[in-house]
This record gives C-alpha cells, structure tokens and sequence, in this order.
C-alpha cells in the first residue's frame, strides 16, 4: 500500500472531514479524495460512508485505522531508534582480538569508547586469529583488532600500528649490550605458546631464517603466563611489544632484540563485504586512535 494513500485515509478518519485533512497535510482536497479512493479500490471495501454532512468509518475502515496506527507507531519507533544509532546515542557492537592485545592496552581504548558513547554495548570476543577470522566470516564480530597473519582475500587489514617483538628474560641474567640477538637468546631455554598462535608462528619463523632451532622447553597458552615462567627463571621468551607491561618489572627485564626489525602490524580487520555500522566504525577509530597514543618506549 502507498504509504501517501494511508496517510490521506487516517488523517481523513481522524479529522472526519476531507478538508481538515486536506489542510492537515498539506495537499489538495482532490489529491486525498483520489488517494482514499484508490486506497479503497486497492482493498476492495469502501472505508468511509459519506454524506453532503459528515464522513463516517465503515467497520472495514475501523479495522484499517486501528492496525494503521500500530504500524504507523512502530515505524516512528524505528525512525527514533534508527536516528539514535546514527547519532552513536545507541547500539550494539561486537569486536574480536587476541589475548596478546586484549589483556594490556584494549580495556582502556574501551573505556575511552564507553566514556564517549554510554548508551552503546559492546561485546568482545578473545581467540585465535583462526577462531578471529571464522567470526568475523560468519558475522559473529563486527570487526577485529589483530595482527596481519596470512593472506585471506576477504578480508581487509587496515594498519594501526607496528609492534616490534622483544626478548623478555630473568630479571638476573646477565647479557652484554642493550640488546641481544636471536643467536644470543638461542643459548637459552625458551618459553613459548602453542602452535596455533600467530605469535608463536611468527618466532619459530624469525628463528627459521637464522638457521637457529626453536625448540621450546614449555609451552603455555597465555602471554601472561609466559611471564611469570620467565620472572621465575624458566627460561626466556620472545613476545610482542603490546603485551609486556611497562615500567619497572619485577622478576624479568624487557631486551630490545638485535637487529631490528621483527614486527608484527597491529590492524582493524574487517570483512570486505560487510560496512560497519556508525558505532563499529567509531569503536574501531577509538581503539586505533588509544593504542597509538598509547604506545611509549618500553623500558627494561
């Protein structure tokens, strides 16, 4: 039905005159006599009884004027709703990262988020860059927060910033220089995560090219945990800049390594076939805007 013909009838049904309504919306009394009348031949019924005095609601046309406003009233519902989440005053988003980034510096991108926009959820899920990718194919996520790994064509990767891996060794372990090389750090035994971690690719890749064998005494699942292994004289571990706290450290020092150059590119990645909606798209212009201000030289 032509939503013009509907509102001609209901302003027709509510003013009882064809000139109110005529007045009322702004058209002429010929415009909203034609609409009623084809709106009728459209249905089959006559919806008004008309008179040289009054205009009057058949039963049909009381039928039509109650079920009118019910959709008239969720349509002005959805408009405001529609309009609330253009204006980021609500919504809902859903983001997925790795554990590697989500544990330090995302919870502060989003309080940043959630200062600016109270009124919108999120939802955030933490796994593997496989189990990223899968969610963001299946629309699980909006968009993720991860580092560049492999080269699916249906995804987009949009750079946020370089994150350079650093050796991370026993607060007491004495090395020479400021840095130490992967055949330096080679010598000793190694912490690692599992296999199917980007980050743990990413090592046993670097080590690879410099004819070096990397084979790990211990492996855990979370960066963290590789932490306190080093702190308690486990071993030592290659790991990402991003999640290694900063500042003074107790039980481990934080080693540039030698030479530079060993990185991963922390990025926005999203579906190529999916737009963001308004409050995905300012989520993820937060978070790359807080973990660029947020990244400082990390000392060891």
């Amino acid at each position: 039905m032509d939503l013009r013909r509907i509102e001609s009838f209901m302003a027709v049904a509510e003013l009882g005159s064809f000139s109110g309504a005529s007045a009322r919306l702004h058209r002429s009394p010929a415009a909203v006599s034609t609409h009623v009348q084809q709106l009728e031949a459209e249905l089959g019924v006559r919806l008004f009884d008309r008179t040289t005095r009054r205009v009057a609601l058949t039963a049909e046309g009381r039928l039509l004027l109650g079920r009118c406003r019910t959709v008239m009233a969720e349509l002005d519902d959805v408009s405001r709703e529609l309009g609330d989440r253009s204006a980021l005053r609500r919504g809902h988003v859903s983001l997925g990262t790795v554990p590697s980034i989500s544990g330090l510096h995302l919870p502060a991108a989003l309080a940043a988020f959630k200062t600016r926009h109270p009124g919108i959820t999120l939802e955030l899920h933490e796994g593997s860059i496989s189990r990223i990718h899968d969610d963001l194919r299946q629309r699980t996520t909006d968009f993720a927060i991860a580092p560049a790994f492999g080269d699916a064509k249906d995804l987009s990767h949009q750079p946020v910033l370089s994150d350079p891996f650093v050796a991370v060794l026993p607060k007491n372990t004495d090395f020479r220089g400021r840095s130490i090389s992967l055949p330096e750090l080679a010598r000793y035994d190694q912490l690692a995560q599992p296999r199917d971690t980007a980050v743990r690719a990413t090592v046993e890749q670097a080590f690879r090219d410099g004819r070096l064998v990397f084979s790990p005494a211990i492996e855990v699942a979370h960066h963290q945990t590789v932490l306190n292994m080093v702190a308690a004289g486990l071993g030592v571990a290659v790991l990402p800049m991003i999640c290694v706290p900063s500042g003074p450290q107790r039980g481990y020092q934080v080693v540039p390594l030698r030479p530079r150059g060993l990185a991963r590119q922390i990025c926005i990645v999203t579906l190529r076939s999916k737009m963001l909606s308004p409050a995905a798209a300012e989520c993820a212009r937060v978070i790359a805007q807080t973990l660029q201000a947020d990244r400082k030289p990390r000392a060891g």
